[in-house]
Formats: structure tokens, sequence, C-alpha cells
């Protein structure tokens, strides 16, 4: 009987890293919308990492993050950068268009 080998549990996940500069209002906005824009495009089968660049600076130098906000999609392949504004929610829809069917 052949073996069956088990999912991998990152097959239909999406990795995201949020690059934000303190706890501002701008910061707080990038979050608030990637996390909306998350849960309707793909709930539960993303991940969010948030990581502040005054907090993290070895993190931002890694991934070459020079303005914030910066949004990494690290997971599908290829890895895509989104940089400057991303509150507006018309702009993350189309953005984010891509996940539909994913999970």
């Amino acid at each position: 009987m052949p073996s069956r080998k088990a999912p991998s549990p990152r097959k239909n996940r999406v990795d995201f890293r949020l690059f934000v500069a303190g706890s501002g209002a701008r910061s707080l906005r990038s979050i608030d919308s990637v996390k909306r824009a998350c849960e309707k495009h793909a709930p539960g089968c993303y991940s969010l990492s948030i990581v502040d660049i005054y907090r993290q600076p070895e993190e931002a130098s890694k991934w070459q993050v020079v303005a914030v906000p910066t949004l990494i999609r690290q997971f599908p392949e290829p890895v895509r950068m989104y940089v400057g504004e991303i509150g507006v929610p018309a702009e993350l829809d189309r953005r984010f268009s891509w996940l539909a069917g994913t999970c």
C-alpha cells in the first residue's frame, strides 16, 4: 500500500510581514487595514508578523526595507513588497485580489 504524505501546513497559507515605525496613528492604521484585508481575502489561512523598525532595526536591514509601512508577502513565492500608504481599502482589495481561491 503506498504511503500518504501528510499535507503541508503551508500549502494554502499566505505569510506576510508588515514593517511599521513605532505605534503612531499611521502604523496603527496600516496594521488594522492589513488585518482586515487578510480576514476578508484569506480568512484563517494567513500569518501576519508585525515588525517595528525602531525595536528590530536588524529585521529592516535584513529585508532591505527603506520606507515604512512596507508589507512583504513571503509565501507563496515570488516574494512581493508593497511600500507606502497601506490604509486605502480599495487599493488593498486590488493588491489582495490574487488571494481568491487560495484558501
